[in-house]
Order: C-alpha cells, then structure tokens, then sequence
C-alpha cells in the first residue's frame, strides 16, 4: 500500500508527521529538539460536509547519551488538514496558557522509553507503532466520510495507544483531546508509574 506521497507502507498520518518535519514553518517555528506527538482528531462540518484536521501536540525532549530520553511537557500544536495536508494552525501553548510558571515548561515530565514499551526490541517498537499509525489513517478516513470505525477498530486502536502513549504526556493529551481520549484512552489503565 502507498500512502498520498507514493512511500509504499508508511501510513499517511506517519508522512503527515514527517512532512510537517520538514516544511518550513516547522524550521521557523520548532526547535530542532522537538518531537511530534501522537496525533489527535479533530473532526468538523463545514458547509454541510466532514472535514478532519490532525492536531500534532509538539514537545521538547532531552537525549541522554545513557539512553533514552528526558520528556517536557507540550510547548504547542500544530494543526494540519487531512487531505489537503496543509498546516492550518499553530498555537503557541505557552503563550496562550501565560499563567503556567516557564518553570512549568523547562522540567522534565517523564522518560522515554517509558515503561510499557521498555522491554520491547526497536523492530517490535517500530511495527506496533507503524500499525497504530495504519489505524490512525483508518480513523482520519472514517471521519472524513463522516463515521467513526467499528468497535473491532476500536478495541485495537486503544489498546496499542494505551500501550504506546507516553503515561506522563497523557495529562496533556487529555486536556488537548478531552472527548478523544475519554473514549480512547481510558483514566483507569493500569500502567507502571513513570519514576
């Protein structure tokens, strides 16, 4: 399978990220350090017909050369269109949340990798990643017709973004998507603590 810009197997949300990587308001605006989040839906009518806008949630994180990675919380979306992949929004959370200490935002959150995904290989990272972003594209498609994907799509989206979220990003991706992840991400899994 081929996604829009003819990479054979990559999923179309996974080249959205990465085409939004390299555009030119990501250099201006991003610093090099950034990593994108998971994405979240963001479905509307418009003029009588769906439109679905991706809302990337973008974070600074913190090599460490032992390994892994420190994780700060999220700095600002970026919101680009489905189907015409254009970037239609990017918001500075620290400007628009001014009553947040910058200390707030310049401490680590969490680890990567976190616990769930710890003890998985890279390859065995890579593929749970690859299909959660193969169900992403399933999901953005759905919403794009105007319906969601059946409940079999759904236990298997949410168990592989249980599974895959970075548990001390959750809070953030909680008030980013409040409905999304209420029904995707349930408040009461069971995951290790990050230390």
């Amino acid at each position: 399978m081929n996604d829009a810009t003819g990479t054979p197997g990559v999923p179309r949300s996974e080249a959205l990220c990465r085409e939004f990587r390299r555009t030119r308001a990501f250099r201006q605006l991003v610093p090099m350090e950034a990593g994108i989040g998971w994405p979240l839906p963001v479905p509307v009518v418009q003029d009588g017909a769906p439109q679905v806008y991706v809302r990337l949630p973008l974070f600074a994180l913190r090599p460490d050369p032992a390994g892994g990675a420190d994780l700060f919380p999220p700095f600002a979306t970026a919101a680009l269109n489905w189907s015409t992949r254009r970037l239609v929004e990017y918001t500075d959370l620290r400007f628009k949340e001014p009553h947040r200490s910058r200390t707030e935002w310049s401490r680590p959150v969490g680890r990567f990798p976190h616990p769930a995904v710890a003890g998985l290989t890279n390859a065995a990272y890579r593929d749970m990643r690859s299909r959660l972003f193969h169900l992403y594209d399933e999901l953005f498609d759905g919403l794009a017709r105007g319906r969601e994907p059946g409940s079999t799509w759904s236990g298997e989206f949410s168990g592989l973004l249980s599974r895959l979220v970075e548990p001390s990003l959750t809070p953030y991706y909680r008030q980013l998507a409040p409905k999304f992840l209420r029904r995707h991400l349930p408040e009461d899994r069971h995951l290790p603590e990050e230390g």
